[in-house]
């Protein structure tokens, strides 16, 4: 809470996301190691929700051992036809992206409508 007045942060709204991490971070720490992105930023919430570190490498070995599992056996398939995989893989991963933006922007705007009544 140092530096919640410069960042315009509650204490209450902290302890609201946390409580969410709490509830919902096992599943985005093992389906983040999936998506382009997120696999890069969901270290932060881990890390400020002081999830345990070895739930999170876990958590992160696993999502990551499947996601690369059905990458090889996407390419153990298509053999020769590897580069289609690539293509295949960019489009659900932008989809899948995509997605969770439009999820995270819904809420966003539905928080902060709530929080304007």
């Amino acid at each position: 809470m140092r530096y919640g007045g410069v960042l315009r942060v509650k204490e209450a709204d902290l302890d609201r996301a946390d409580g969410w991490f709490d509830r919902y971070g096992v599943a985005l720490v093992f389906f983040g190691r999936m998506v382009p992105g997120v696999r890069s930023v969901v270290s932060v919430p881990a890390g400020v929700s002081e999830m345990p570190l070895g739930r999170f490498l876990a958590l992160t070995a696993a999502g990551s051992a499947v996601w690369n599992a059905v990458l090889i056996e996407a390419g153990w398939y298509l053999g020769e036809n590897w580069q289609r995989v690539s293509a295949v893989v960019g489009s659900v991963s932008n989809v899948i992206l995509a997605l969770g933006l439009v999820a995270v922007a819904f809420l966003a705007v539905r928080w902060w409508r709530k929080r304007s009544r």
